[in-house]
């Protein structure tokens, strides 16, 4: 063989490896980028993902702690507009039992839009804490409520519920806020 063929053919064969090589190696750059970008992109969207996770209990703590102070305040304004309530009625102040019934109509009425709050964002421990207090005040506000109507020994009778019902109160505001404190101090929330 003419020494002319042979390199003609060696270059042939190492032109045809060199595209063979060229073409794998392209094939096996594209496949790594391909992976690359794959494996990329899933790591953004988890990252995403716990980001928006982490932004969504920022922002039902939040809600949770916006809630729960409405609900204190409006437990507030209540037992304010109930102990005026009942003073008037002890006192026998004529014409001041209708101002300050408004007033503790209003103050019940501010109350339960609280509590329906806590009801939508707290977790359950509260939720069941803060539904036996509603429960609670239902029954102390229907408590002042009779005294209105009553004289003499009945009316008697009714205060003492009345105080019952207002010690009953207390104990339960006390679980409540024991569960609301539990909730806020735990972390991550898992509710």
């Amino acid at each position: 063989m003419d020494q002319g063929l042979v390199a003609l053919l060696s270059a042939g064969v190492g032109l045809v490896g060199a595209i063979g090589g060229a073409a794998i190696g392209g094939l096996a750059a594209a496949r790594g980028a391909r992976i690359g970008a794959e494996t990329a992109a899933r790591a953004t969207v988890k990252q995403v993902r716990d980001q928006a996770d982490i932004d969504h209990d920022h922002w039902l703590r939040g809600q949770r702690l916006d809630a729960c102070r409405a609900f204190f305040v409006a437990y507030d304004e209540y037992g304010l507009a109930a102990s005026n309530m009942t003073r008037a009625v002890e006192r026998g102040i004529a014409g001041s039992e209708e101002l300050v019934g408004q007033e503790f109509g209003r103050s019940m009425t501010n109350f339960r839009n609280a509590f329906f709050q806590v009801r939508l964002v707290a977790p359950a421990a509260v939720r069941e804490r803060a539904l036996q207090l509603a429960t609670g005040v239902e029954d102390h506000y229907d408590s002042v409520r009779n005294i209105l109507a009553m004289d003499g020994s009945a009316m008697a009778a009714a205060q003492a519920e009345e105080e019952r019902l207002r010690y009953e109160l207390g104990g339960i505001w006390n679980a409540l806020m024991e569960a609301v404190t539990d909730s806020v101090a735990r972390r991550p929330m898992t509710e």
